[in-house]
């Protein structure tokens, strides 16, 4: 499923995620984008969790998407910082980020 972030037609302004009011001009005439891929900017792996099975890391990144907005992914794998991923949300509604390379 792609993941949609919102673009103010008022100021220009593009947010994720959706919100009722533009915090830039106080519009509500939204226009929906997608958002297909972004650059790493930061990471993260969660080692400990509760339910979690043994040897399960999350990797999460900071995510600058090319439509304009951070979003925080979930990666398939460990990745580093300025790699390129395409972003998508799972049935789940979370935001998940694929190496630029697999499709």
């Amino acid at each position: 499923m792609n993941l949609i972030v919102f673009h103010c037609r008022q100021c220009d302004a593009v947010l994720f995620p959706a919100r009722y009011l533009c915090p830039h001009c106080g519009a509500s005439d939204w226009e929906e984008q997608v958002a297909e891929g972004g650059t790493i900017e930061e990471i993260t792996v969660v080692r400990h969790r509760i339910g979690a099975q043994r040897g399960e890391d999350v990797h999460l990144a900071t995510v600058r998407s090319t439509a304009g907005p951070v979003v925080i992914a979930r990666l398939d794998e460990a990745m580093r910082p300025c790699a390129m991923v395409r972003l998508e949300l799972d049935d789940a509604m979370r935001v998940l980020g694929h190496a630029e390379s697999a499709h």
